[in-house]
């Protein structure tokens, strides 16, 4: 794909996402969080044995933890390859990640479980070293040094609609960095991470696997335990697919992206800060439960399913055009029951969400932020590589942390002069007439109440302010 057909593909997703932020749903960016443990595993290593009690294969570690950074100080991860990768694995120090399951193979039929961990967050990259050429590679060029865009950040942008109840994933942008393996090349250690589309593989725009890839869930007010709790909104069935894909020219697919296709079931929350008090809502002993692990996804997987449902592959360089999905390998079947093979359950906090928010995630954000938003899965993936250690199977699990990166408008500035006056009531007036015609800065200003909508009932909030 030549770099104009992609910049034509990111002016159609950028002019999309524009129409839908004009309409009474609210969009916004939101930024991976980072900084917490920088450099470190998100916990200590622990055994995993493919068949647990059979004695028939050799036992792995993995330092996967809860999924949860900042939960406990685990040890340092350092570079596996080969020569210094662009970024240090986990230089950034995550909070959100991409879970990887895998078998390394050793004779017979004895396999080693292994985990790779993806540590998600960082500015975005331009992998043809060229800040000013006026376009952004996202597959690697020989010869050239990826670079760093100043001024950005890796995110995910969401679409909440609170009246409609729904919520839509219209772009993620992610850097991801990991640990590598021995003899791996030091590119493999630094990924570019985007929402799944043919078009960056020259066939049609859109979803490749649309069915499974809608990328709209269902968003609903949650009052928690009492029925008083305000700004809090349960996220469930948002599913979409991600490529992910290395800045190493030297692979085996580097002008394709969607070297490895992940495909996930989100679930998770939508948090806002309270207008009116500038502070966050307490969350613990709230009843928001817990983590899903250590579930595993079989929803998808054949077995159980019969016949066997297929994928499309984001490419075909000699496997096929459609995988199907398994549940491991003979002697590492990774729904087997227990925390060995599935993930540990949330044990901090009192295996509460809710208190880890709080405690972890709240004292991260800046006053100025908005809301922030947390997504988590356990889905399954796609390896168009013929890697032998990361298969067509279950075990690829996701835990997205981000924060709104707008910052919260003045309440009541609904004209956005940086004063709350009689000229704020007209525009309320103007935006409550015709909501679909605001941007979404107008539309956060707009909607002075803080419920996403804009509507009569910002009027009375408004004029307590202003009164």
């Amino acid at each position: 794909m030549t770099f104009s057909t992609r910049n034509r593909f990111l002016l159609r997703v950028g002019a999309a996402a524009a129409l839908l932020a004009g309409s009474a749903a609210f969009g916004e960016q939101y930024r991976l969080l980072t900084g917490v443990n920088a450099g470190k595993y998100p916990d200590f290593s622990r055994s995993v044995s493919p068949l647990p009690g059979s004695g028939s294969s050799v036992a792995g570690s993995f330092n996967d933890g809860q999924r949860l950074g900042g939960v406990v100080v685990g040890p340092d991860v350092s570079w596996q390859g080969a020569g210094t990768p662009l970024y240090p694995p986990n230089h950034i120090g995550a909070l959100s990640f991409f879970f990887r399951r895998g078998s390394i193979p050793l004779f017979a039929n004895h396999v080693v479980p292994f985990m790779g961990i993806d540590f998600l967050g960082g500015p975005l990259l331009d992998l043809d070293g060229d800040l000013n050429n006026g376009s952004r590679s996202l597959v690697p060029v020989t010869g050239h040094t990826p670079v760093a865009i100043p001024g950005t950040s890796s995110h995910v942008d969401l679409l909440f609609d609170i009246s409609g109840g729904s919520v839509t994933l219209s772009a993620i942008d992610l850097t991801g960095t990991n640990e590598g393996g021995p003899g791996v090349n030091p590119g493999a250690s630094t990924t570019v991470n985007v929402l799944a589309d043919g078009a960056f593989n020259g066939a049609a725009a859109g979803p490749v696997n649309p069915t499974f890839d809608t990328r709209v869930g269902t968003l609903t007010p949650f009052t928690g335990t009492g029925g008083t709790l305000v700004g809090v909104y349960r996220i469930t069935n948002l599913q979409a697919e991600f490529w992910y894909d290395s800045i190493d020219p030297a692979s085996s697919s580097p002008d394709q992206l969607g070297t490895f296709q992940q495909l996930h079931h989100f679930r998770g929350w939508l948090v806002k800060r309270n207008a009116s008090t500038s502070q966050f809502p307490v969350l613990a002993d709230k009843g928001l439960g817990s983590t899903l692990w250590p579930a595993i996804d079989t929803s998808d997987t054949c077995p159980p399913i019969d016949p066997c449902p297929t994928f499309n592959r984001a490419f075909d360089i000699g496997f096929g055009q459609t995988a199907e999905i398994h549940d491991g390998n003979a002697t590492d079947r990774y729904s087997l029951p227990g925390p060995a093979n599935n993930g540990l359950a949330l044990a901090a906090f009192g295996g509460d969400l809710g208190a880890y928010f709080d405690n972890v995630v709240v004292p991260l954000l800046a006053s100025d932020v908005s809301s922030f938003v947390y997504l988590e899965s356990a889905g399954f993936g796609i390896n168009n590589t013929g890697d032998p250690v990361f298969g067509n199977t279950n075990g690829y699990d996701a835990v997205i942390m981000a924060a709104a990166s707008a910052p919260a408008p003045v309440l009541g500035d609904v004209n956005g002069d940086g004063v709350v006056n009689g000229a704020d009531a007209a525009a309320l007036a103007g935006a409550i007439r015709n909501p679909g015609a605001l941007t979404p800065a107008e539309f956060g200003r707009a909607d002075v109440n803080g419920d996403l909508q804009v509507n009569g009932l910002d009027i009375q909030v408004f004029l307590n302010i202003l009164l």
